[in-house]
């Protein structure tokens, strides 16, 4: 920690700027205070960076990246504006060192530290690895040494997909002596890549040296690819345990959940609570927090009233109700609700047992993001809940408060009603981070290791069939062609009979194509695929480049048509609505953009400018797509021209849904949700919330809307979609960090939601 200097800022965003912490390849990293005394670590592109638009484009991917991951044992974004003449992000301090830092300064760490480091350092890849992101520049600068266990940060290069990046002047992207053979020779990449790295750094924190050395660049790359590692010092079982991380071979490599289990077969928490770390460690860590207490940081409390929310009640139209289509391409036609006023809600209490963070500090301004820090409980935990019978569903304790911003007087509390209870649940291994898909009577879900799971809506306790061999890819099935479609390894596209299981088809595009994200189908032959193209020097194995892709694939024709994305769109997450001859999405500048699918170049139709950032999730309803950010703005299909918006009074607009002639967006202040009519933007009512994970689309039914609560242990809400009033909440009680409830609902009404490693059919009216 060094004091400011005279060039440095004295303040970013709304953070106080208090020392420097160090200096990356991309900016300076600040010790910086919040305005309500939270320490955090700001980190800032340097000022000769900007100059190159790809820098910022990078920084826009590691802030996406960080707002993506969450665990015990990685670092949360808690802030960011990447769009600022000086671009930042921030995360909370960790007053420790970094495991470089403490090895150098100390020597290496003893057996049972670095057993515990590898345990906590194999679950965050498991977090990362869950949100469908590669950290790929995992190395001892990257890993912060705290009291209550190590941190992994840092994810400037992390990328999601199995590519490999060059930069224009050649330099790799990654740290040599911790690179993985896959890197080193411009092989695709996924997240056994990440293990590989995090042997090499056991190995220095057991060690005190790498695994692979060399004078020279070329040199030492070489015997990443093809010399044993040097484990001399390491001590056992920590070998053998490092010798399994550094398999040459991807295939061959222990995964994150067998690594933990050999690192702390009985969970690491009793260990971190011991004090994990050796004396002259810890005492550095106790220095650093001593010096943090003494600075000049008072925390300032800021209250706030909060208004009763006056609904207004609009009619309803009697057309028939439009066609709705979704960002993966499906439809549903649910029955048009009948708008009543509904009421304000208050807060929920906790499931038993499921410990509560901290609070968050109030919204940011609008002048720049804000994310929220996510804790949920360590993997051990999260296996010791999942190994005993299927846990009853709670009702939380909710209640309706009812307010008055002038006097700020709360008046009677109204309970929710209780939960319905499951029709059926069936147990698997841990499910994917994608919803349910309908077709006759049964859903269709995805598990590890690559599974697709046929169930049955009237009793899912036992599948219907298996079918083993998909992709881990966080994206739901697309039935196309009459099949269940979804990606295999590489660069396959697997079709299912929906009814038996059994193989329909198989492409396989080759070694030039790496397929990530199945995005939905643009025909009853045509699906939407994002990947890597690479562009190899010479027909040897050797350096490679690749870049981000979108692939329009026919699949009866068996052939690939890339859709041209601007270079500006790579570093943001792309999440469009994809349907017949429509590409939408929310781009890298500040636009609304149309794309023809149905066009050989995949033209750009319209871009409707906005001026600010907008939320990855689009939808459409009748020839209107809607997007959502400080407002929600209801565009013409054809045009892209505004028939309406409406401008949130404070806070933004964050997910959306739409079903009839309703679109529902929700609020980040206060948390609710909002019904709009589609056709002219005239509110029928809002619904106060607790706060709500906005990362998902609002899931609307015939007579039900729901959303899943911010943290996943409280579950998810139901909302009657006529008078917007808050019915019940569900949950099974665990909190499992990353893994998010995934719900889906036809317009039968059947709803079917997946939590970690169970899938529930919940009975609706």
């Amino acid at each position: 920690m060094e004091p400011l200097g005279p060039d440095d800022p004295e303040e970013l965003g709304p953070y106080q700027l208090q020392a420097r912490l160090g200096a990356g390849g991309m900016g300076q990293v600040y010790l910086a205070t919040s305005s309500h005394g939270q320490a955090v670590a700001v980190k800032v592109i340097r000022p000769e960076k900007l100059a190159d638009r790809t820098f910022r484009i990078r920084f826009r991917r590691e802030v996406a990246a960080a707002q993506a991951v969450s665990g015990r044992y990685t670092v949360p974004l808690v802030d960011a504006d990447p769009d600022a003449a000086t671009p930042w992000l921030a995360t909370p301090y960790i007053p420790g060192p970094t495991l470089e830092e403490a090895v150098a300064e100390h020597g290496p760490l003893p057996v049972p530290s670095v057993l515990a480091l590898g345990a906590c350092a194999a679950e965050a890849l498991l977090d990362v690895h869950s949100a469908g992101l590669v950290h790929r520049d995992l190395k001892p600068s990257n890993v912060l040494l705290a009291a209550d266990g190590p941190r992994v940060i840092d994810f400037g290069i992390v990328r999601a997909s199995d590519g490999y990046d060059l930069t224009h002047s050649g330099v790799f992207f990654g740290s040599l002596e911790y690179m993985c053979p896959e890197q080193a020779t411009g092989a695709p990449i996924g997240p056994s890549a990440d293990v590989f790295s995090l042997g090499s750094v056991l190995t220095y924190a057991a060690s005190g040296h790498a695994p692979f050395s060399g004078s020279a660049a070329a040199t030492l790359l070489y015997q990443v690819v093809h010399n044993a590692p040097d484990l001399t010092g390491v001590p056992k079982p920590l070998d053998e345990i490092i010798s399994l991380c550094l398999a040459k071979d991807p295939h061959l490599r222990i995964g994150p959940d067998r690594l933990y289990a050999a690192c702390a077969p009985g969970g690491v928490e009793q260990t971190l609570e011991r004090g994990w770390l050796p004396a002259p460690v810890a005492s550095s860590i106790a220095r650093r927090t001593a010096a943090l207490s003494a600075l000049d940081t008072p925390a300032r409390t800021r209250s706030r009233n909060h208004s009763r929310e006056r609904i207004a009640v609009s009619a309803v139209g009697n057309s028939p109700a439009p066609r709705a289509y979704d960002r993966y391409g499906g439809t549903s036609t649910p029955a048009t609700p009948t708008p009543l006023p509904s009421y304000d809600s208050g807060h929920v209490s906790e499931a038993p047992g499921i410990p509560r963070p901290r609070d968050p500090e109030p919204a940011a301004s609008p002048s720049h993001r804000q994310a929220p820090a996510r804790r949920g409980l360590s993997r051990r935990a999260i296996l010791a809940a999942s190994t005993g019978a299927t846990a009853a569903v709670v009702s939380t304790a909710l209640l309706i408060t009812r307010g008055n911003k002038a006097d700020g007087q709360q008046q009677a509390a109204e309970p929710l009603g209780p939960a319905p209870r499951p029709l059926w649940t069936y147990r698997s291994d841990p499910l994917l981070q994608a919803p349910p898909v309908f077709r006759d009577g049964t859903a269709l879900v995805k598990t590890r290791p690559g599974n697709m799971v046929c169930l049955d809506l009237k009793d899912g306790t036992r599948p219907k069939w298996v079918y083993r061999g998909i992709s881990q890819s966080p994206t739901p099935v697309v039935q196309v062609l009459g099949a269940a479609v979804a990606l295999g390894e590489g660069s396959t596209v697997i079709g299912v009979d929906p009814d038996k299981g059994t193989e329909r088809f198989t492409y396989d595009f080759g070694a030039e194509f790496r397929f990530d994200t199945l995005s939905g189908k643009v025909s009853e032959r045509d699906v939407v695929v994002f990947g890597l193209r690479f562009q190899r020097r010479s027909d040897e194995q050797g350096v490679a480049t690749s870049t981000d892709t979108v692939f329009g694939i026919d699949l009866e024709a068996g052939r690939t048509l890339i859709t041209p994305i601007s270079p500006e769109d790579v570093g943001i997450p792309l999440e469009p609505v994809v349907f017949p001859g429509n590409f939408i999405y929310a781009d890298g500048f500040r636009n609304v953009t149309a794309r023809d699918t149905g066009a050989a170049d995949s033209r750009v139709r319209w871009r409707h400018p906005v001026g600010y950032d907008l939320r990855p999730g689009l939808a459409v309803l009748d020839r209107t797509v809607f997007a959502v950010g400080r407002e929600l703005m209801a565009l013409h299909l054809a045009t892209g021209r505004t028939r309406w918006n409406v401008r949130a009074e404070r806070g933004q607009f964050a997910s959306l849904g739409v079903a009839g002639n309703t679109v529902y967006a929700t609020g980040t202040d206060p948390s609710g949700v909002y019904a709009f009519n589609a056709a002219n933007g005239s509110k029928r009512w809002f619904c106060r919330t607790p706060r709500l994970n906005t990362e998902h689309p609002i899931v609307a039914g015939p007579r039900e809307v729901y959303v899943p609560a911010f943290r996943n242990g409280n579950g998810f809400y139901a909302i009657d979609a006529a008078r917007g009033k808050l019915l019940w909440n569900f949950t099974d009680g665990l909190e499992t960090g990353v893994h998010d409830w995934q719900l889906a609902c036809d317009g039968a009404g059947h709803l079917v939601a997946h939590h970690y490693d169970r899938t529930y059919g919940v009975p609706t009216p």
